[in-house]
């Protein structure tokens, strides 16, 4: 929680005065909040999580991407891209969507040039040219104009930037919502969490707005590993059907049932459509560790979901902590389960006969895996939060 802050007066024999906490809702929204920190970037504790973000220059607002209009987009003079997205928490499903959405927006960037930059900057800014370069230049002196750019270049092919949440009635989901990082697969970055608080002077409107950081990632710089993959991707089986027909079809697909999906969990983060037969869930206490696949598989001629803990020896007791609750599992998920001991799985899916391949139009299938994803993260997300938190 905050503490209040408070104001004195030495003309007025050192009057003290306690500022009031306004909450977000009170006339201050989105757009406000967005706007404040667009015009105010040195208010932004950027070099606190980060030295080499000390200097920033505001760039636009709504920058359109691929993935949705970004709400700000800060630059350093060394070229160094900031993407903030301001939420005020409304309901428990908005800390997935945020968290998805600007992972997805870092994604998008990594495969633009500076040329796709000038061009969204001036398009939203209207300046012609360099927009990006004569707006720090405005700012910042001395920064070279070719050394700008190819920095820029340079962030935007590695994918190296920061990306800052911000807004209300975080604090509280702060926990969750880096459990979301493994979503980011090969991109370097760097997450944090700000939590706003706005106050009021009692008697004038004068208001101040208090950014804190709530947590922050160091540089991460990875691509994820799967230990199993139950469906192979089905080449020259049939001339007819070649690789990207079947990539088409398990990415319609899966786009669809994850688009309707309902998990009762608010904190689970939803997987990311793939062209192949799995949508990959990340779960505690890092996707690296745990993970939960919904699958299609034509050699068994399977479809269903399974639980994988990292199988290797730092890992290893985690499953070992839930064979012990084995008993209670089993009938939280009905019994018809599998424990793969040796690959450190636990299974449950059922077999179609019936059909061509794969069933990607059968209404009991996407039933069944829509019912078992979600018992299987009601079931085993919070075992694993409080298993690895111990």
């Amino acid at each position: 929680m905050y503490s209040a802050p408070f104001i004195f007066n030495y003309s007025q024999s050192e009057k003290t005065e306690i500022l009031k906490r306004v909450p977000f809702g009170s006339g201050f929204n989105e757009a406000w909040l967005q706007q404040r920190l667009f015009e105010n970037p040195q208010s932004l504790p950027l070099s606190e999580i980060d030295p080499a973000y000390q200097q920033i220059c505001p760039l636009c607002t709504e920058m359109t991407t691929g993935s949705g209009p970004i709400d700000i987009v800060y630059v350093t003079p060394q070229g160094r891209i900031v993407i903030v997205e301001t939420k005020l928490w409304r309901n428990p499903d908005a800390r997935r969507k945020v968290v998805g959405q600007i992972l997805d927006y870092a994604k998008e960037l990594s495969r633009w040039t500076f040329s796709d930059l000038q061009r969204e900057v001036s398009r939203r800014t209207g300046i012609k040219g360099n927009a990006p370069f004569k707006l720090i230049s405005q700012r910042i002196d001395a920064v070279d104009e070719a050394t700008f750019v190819d920095g820029v270049s340079k962030s935007l092919k590695r994918g190296d930037f920061m990306l800052l949440i911000a807004g209300d009635g975080i604090r509280q989901d702060a926990q969750g919502i880096v459990q979301f990082l493994q979503e980011a697969g090969h991109l370097r970055f760097i997450l944090s969490l700000l939590e706003i608080a706005v106050y009021k002077h009692t008697e004038k409107e004068y208001f101040i707005i208090q950014p804190r950081i709530l947590a922050k990632t160091k540089i991460i710089e990875r691509t994820l590993e799967y230990s199993f993959n139950p469906e192979l991707t089905e080449v020259d089986e049939k001339p007819d059907n070649p690789i990207n027909d079947w990539r088409q079809t398990y990415k319609e697909f899966w786009t669809r049932f994850l688009d309707s999906l309902t998990l009762d969990d608010p904190d689970q983060p939803m997987a990311n459509p793939a062209a192949n037969g799995n949508a990959h869930f990340t779960l505690p206490p890092s996707g690296s560790v745990a993970w939960m696949n919904a699958f299609f598989d034509k050699r068994t001629r399977e479809a269903g979901c399974y639980l994988c803990i990292a199988n290797n020896s730092t890992w290893r007791w985690l499953y070992q902590e839930l064979l012990e609750e084995k008993e209670e599992i089993e009938k939280e998920l009905s019994q018809n389960i599998v424990w793969i001991e040796k690959s450190q799985m636990v299974q449950k899916s059922i077999v179609i006969e019936e059909g061509t391949w794969p069933p990607v139009n059968n209404e009991r299938v996407s039933k069944f895996l829509a019912e078992t994803v979600n018992s299987f993260i009601n079931t085993f997300r919070h075992r694993l939060e409080k298993l690895s938190e111990n």
